[in-house]
């Protein structure tokens, strides 16, 4: 009888087969159903425009004087005046603070005066200054800085106000009066418009000035203004008004 091959080695021989076959499989890497592959996600970085800056504005005039009170010999008064010119011809002006210091002749600061613009509009001119009623001597020259809050764009590209039949008058119980009228040819309605008088002497030297706020100017309708002065103007000649922006100047452009 010949012998037969053992059966239990021949499923041995099997068993180490198949064990390694597993062996290899499992090494390989399998994806896991479980765990999402998200691409990295790129923050593009947020960009803003730049705020407009425009040329500086000019001091265009300036002036100072002083004379006596008219109504008080042993006083003195006088005034000052500031033209201010935007050499910008898109971009206006908004927020405009202009701090004067009145220096004597030996460049002594004998007073400090602030005033505030609404706006100086492209290519256009506007003024600050007062009656100078403090107890000051020999005012002689100004220092003007003028600082510009933002630079905008009008809103509007046409449009102007300005005054005329500009008369300058003494008053029954005192002082004088500049009377104007303002025409607009804005397209909208404004309230707290700037207006300011400057006084000039025969030479056009600028003896002093005064301002006022109209609280609305409507558009295409003329409007009556005033201007009162504290005290005639010794030597004043003419007077011409320089017309700003009103509030909305200051948000809307």
């Amino acid at each position: 009888m010949r012998p037969r091959a053992p059966r239990s080695l021949a499923l041995l021989v099997l068993a180490s087969m198949a064990a390694a076959c597993s062996a290899r499989s499992g090494s390989e890497a399998t994806p896991n159903p479980a765990v999402t592959v998200t691409p990295a996600t790129t923050i593009a970085g947020s960009s803003t425009t730049a705020s407009p800056v425009g040329k500086p504005l000019v001091v265009a005039e300036q002036g100072v004087t002083s004379f006596p009170d008219p109504y008080d010999p042993t006083a003195t008064l006088g005034g000052y005046g500031v033209v201010l010119e935007n050499p910008n011809h898109d971009l206006m002006a908004t927020g405009v603070r202009v701090t004067t210091r009145i220096l004597d002749n030996a460049g002594t600061q004998l007073l400090v005066d602030s005033a505030l613009l609404n706006a100086v509009s492209p290519g256009q001119r506007m003024a600050v200054g007062r009656t100078l009623i403090e107890p000051i001597e020999g005012p002689a020259t100004l220092d003007v800085t003028v600082q510009v809050s933002a630079w905008l764009r009008p809103a509007h590209a046409t449009g102007a106000q300005v005054a005329s039949d500009v008369v300058t008058q003494p008053e029954d119980a005192g002082g004088s009066v500049t009377k104007f009228t303002l025409r607009s040819t804005w397209p909208e309605a404004e309230d707290g418009v700037d207006v300011t008088a400057v006084y000039r002497a025969a030479d056009g030297r600028i003896l002093g000035a005064e301002s006022t706020t109209l609280p609305h100017v409507p558009a295409g309708e003329p409007v009556s203004g005033q201007i009162r002065l504290l005290s005639p103007i010794p030597d004043l000649v003419t007077t011409e008004v320089f017309v700003g922006r009103g509030f909305a100047a200051l948000t809307t452009g």
